[in-house]
């Protein structure tokens, strides 16, 4: 675990930095303020959650079957815009097994390049 200081001066490098990118018109102060409430203070960790972050939600079935039975979710089958919805889960799927699959071939690879040396 890093000491207090160290923390701190890490902090204190983040604000800076942060300062600059909204003296640079690059942060909106809204956006400033949303970052600095994350920071943790006097190196306390942040209680800060980002209301869109909920990793017990990433995929919920019950929560899908749901909203498959509501007519004005895009999950329902009847919903004008179930194609795209249904383009999209199957987009993220595939994309996940094509990473998944890739991943697991080239770390083949490169195990059985590693064990001819």
């Amino acid at each position: 675990m890093p000491e207090p200081a160290q923390i701190n001066r890490s902090l204190s490098t983040i604000r800076t930095e942060l300062e600059f990118l909204q003296a640079s018109n690059v942060l909106s102060p809204p956006q400033m303020q949303s970052i600095l409430a994350q920071l943790p203070q006097n190196g306390a960790p942040s209680t800060y959650i980002d209301p869109r972050y909920n990793p017990q939600k990433q995929l919920d079935p019950a929560q899908i079957s749901q909203q498959a039975q509501d007519p004005n979710h895009p999950a329902h089958p009847a919903n004008p815009k179930h194609h795209e919805w249904a383009t999209g889960m199957a987009k993220r799927f595939g994309n996940a097994a094509v990473f998944g699959a890739g991943a697991t071939f080239g770390g083949d690879m490169i195990n059985d390049a590693l064990r001819k040396f």
